[in-house]
């Protein structure tokens, strides 16, 4: 595994997100998201943001992520996977052991798995 700093440098290289209203809007849905992870789950190869009482506004915020994510992290597999009825959501985040470790670097989720998830 790639040493923290290194990965660091290769997330930044790859980042084509620049316009800092994007970086801020970014920002901003982190924060939102990662109130709303009722679990998070570790993969192999991938993380899961469980989202167990999905809202009106987590559909739009996870595809205004995922498209924000894309031009900062264009190596990154996504997923999303919506269980019947108003069961929960899932989005998965990665798919392979360096883009697992790169994931925990750029979404701090050792800060969410630290927060406790619901």
């Amino acid at each position: 595994m790639n040493h923290p700093v290194t990965l660091k440098a290769k997330i930044a290289l790859a980042c084509q997100l620049t316009a800092p209203d994007q970086v801020r809007r970014m920002n901003e849905l982190h924060q939102t998201l990662f109130k709303k992870v009722t679990q998070l789950v570790e993969h192999a190869t991938s993380y899961d943001l469980v989202f167990q009482k999905p809202d009106r506004g987590l559909y739009a915020e996870l595809m205004e992520f995922i498209q924000f994510e894309r031009l900062c992290c264009p190596w990154l597999k996504f997923q999303l996977v919506f269980e019947p009825g108003d069961g929960p959501v899932f989005l998965r985040l990665g798919n392979s052991p360096e883009t697992r470790e790169m994931v925990k670097l750029v979404m701090k989720l050792e800060q969410l798995a630290q927060q406790g998830t619901r």
